[in-house]
């Protein structure tokens, strides 16, 4: 069976893609799973109800996991934990502010987070069919990050419907989300959590 095929937008990744070595393209997945953990631990931090922060929980433990699982092979193939994400244009940004003060700022992290997913997913399919000796590694990676991004758009289609339908104002919507919410938290990593305002 040949590789799946490729839409437009995986298309012009990939041609951007083939300009990095798989150690520059180790050390970016490692760093952007680093940030997508501490994004969805915010998340769950943030939400009220224990079946959110539960949900949130497991995708921050998921992100947790393809870290380690990164950084093992690349010690392997490099003899170090030590890396350097490449700082290019070329690769897709990942998304590291967040908002979560009221509903429409916690729809629009819920985007950057799906688009974060999304990157992920077309990164590690591609990394699969272009390193043979990680091939099912990396897809079995593509398929997790795969889920994440639906779970995303589900969180996101379901908050959406709740201002849409007017059940709720604003302020109410994203309280029945959210809980000890002080305003704006940059995800970016290297803040501590006095920085974040968490504490």
């Amino acid at each position: 069976m040949g590789a799946p095929s490729l839409n437009i937008f995986d298309n012009m990744m990939e041609e951007k893609l083939d300009e990095f070595s798989f150690k520059e393209l180790m050390a970016y997945s490692i760093k952007a799973e680093k940030e997508a953990k501490k994004f969805y631990s915010d998340f769950a931090e943030a939400a009220l109800g224990a079946l959110v922060k539960e949900r949130f929980k497991s995708l921050a433990n998921d992100e947790e996991i393809h870290k380690e699982e990164l950084l093992k092979r690349y010690e392997e193939k490099f003899g170090t934990r030590d890396y350097e994400a490449p700082d290019s244009d070329e690769l897709p940004p990942h998304e590291t502010a967040y908002d979560f003060s009221d509903s429409r700022n916690v729809i629009d992290s819920l985007e950057k987070g799906i688009k974060n997913e999304e990157n992920a997913r077309v990164i590690y399919e591609y990394m699969g069919r272009r390193f043979d000796n990680y091939s099912s590694f990396f897809k079995y990676l593509a398929l997790m990050e795969k889920g994440h991004y639906m779970s995303l758009s589900e969180e996101l289609a379901l908050m959406q419907g709740e201002i849409e339908e007017g059940k709720k104002g604003d302020k109410d919507s994203a309280k029945a989300f959210w809980s000890d919410v002080r305003g704006h938290r940059d995800s970016t990593i290297g803040q501590g959590e006095d920085e974040l305002g968490l504490r």
